[in-house]
C-alpha cells in the first residue's frame, strides 16, 4: 500500500470521529430547538413568518464565514466569564463549529415540520376536537403521524448540509474530514485531498436522499 494511502488510513478514525460527533451534536441540538418552535409557530402566522425569515436569512451567510463569526463572539464571551466567574473556555474547536452548524441545520427542519403540519386535512381536525381529543392529544396522535414523512425530509435535508458543512470546521480548529482537503492543499498532497472528499462524500450518501413523494409542499 502507497504510504500516503497508508497514513489517510491511520489518521481516518480520529478525524472521522471528529467529524460524526460534530455533526450529530449540532442536528440534535438543531432538532431540539426546531421542532418545539415550529409547533409553537404553526398556527401563528406572525411567528412563522419571523422564524422562517431569521432561518433563512441564515442560510445566504457563507458557510465558512458563519463558522468564523462564532469565534469572536464566544472569544468575548470567553474573556466574560474568565472575569466574572474565574472559568473561561475554549474559544476555538468543538464549541463554535456545534453553534454555526445548528443555524445552518434550522431551515429545513422548521420549513418541512410547518409545513407538513399545515398540511393535514382540516377536516381531520374537526374529527378528532370531535372524539374529545384536546390538542395536544391531536397533536401528538393525529397531526404529527400525518406530517412525519414531510418533516423527516427536513431532517434529512438538515443533515445532509450539516455533514457537509462540517468540514469546513477545520480553519477554526475542530477535527474533521476537512483536516484532509486542507492539510493536502497545503503541502499539495492529492492523496489526503482526494481521500478527503471521497470520505465526505461518503459520509453524505450515508443520508438517504429526498424522494418526490417527500419534499415539501409550500409554507402558507
Amino acid at each position: 500500500m502507497p504510504p500516503q494511502i497508508a497514513e489517510a488510513l491511520e489518521r481516518l478514525p480520529a478525524y472521522l470521529g471528529g467529524h460524526v460527533a460534530v455533526s450529530v451534536t449540532a442536528l440534535a441540538l438543531g432538532l431540539a430547538i426546531s421542532l418545539p418552535l415550529a409547533f409553537a409557530a404553526r398556527a401563528r402566522p406572525t411567528l412563522r413568518a419571523m422564524l422562517l425569515g431569521a432561518a433563512s436569512l441564515v442560510q445566504t451567510i457563507p458557510s465558512l464565514a458563519l463558522l468564523a463569526l462564532f469565534y469572536p463572539l464566544l472569544l468575548g464571551l470567553a474573556a466574560l466569564c474568565e472575569r466574572l466567574f474565574g472559568a473561561g473556555f475554549s474559544a476555538l474547536g468543538f464549541l463554535p463549529s456545534v453553534l454555526a452548524l445548528t443555524l445552518y441545520s434550522m431551515l429545513p427542519v422548521l420549513r418541512n415540520t410547518i409545513a407538513g403540519l399545515q398540511g393535514v386535512d382540516p377536516a381531520i381536525h374537526e374529527a378528532a376536537q370531535g372524539v374529545g381529543m384536546t390538542p395536544r392529544q391531536s397533536l401528538v396522535m393525529v397531526e404529527l403521524p400525518l406530517a412525519l414523512p414531510v418533516m423527516m425530509a427536513g431532517i434529512r435535508t438538515a443533515a445532509v448540509w450539516v455533514i457537509g458543512t462540517a468540514t469546513l470546521s477545520t480553519p477554526i480548529g475542530q477535527t474533521s474530514l476537512g483536516n484532509y482537503i486542507f492539510a493536502g492543499l497545503q503541502t499539495q498532497n492529492w492523496v489526503f485531498v482526494l481521500f478527503g472528499c471521497f470520505a465526505a462524500a461518503s459520509c453524505r450518501r450515508r443520508v438517504r436522499p429526498l424522494q418526490s413523494q417527500d419534499r415539501c409542499p409550500a409554507v402558507r
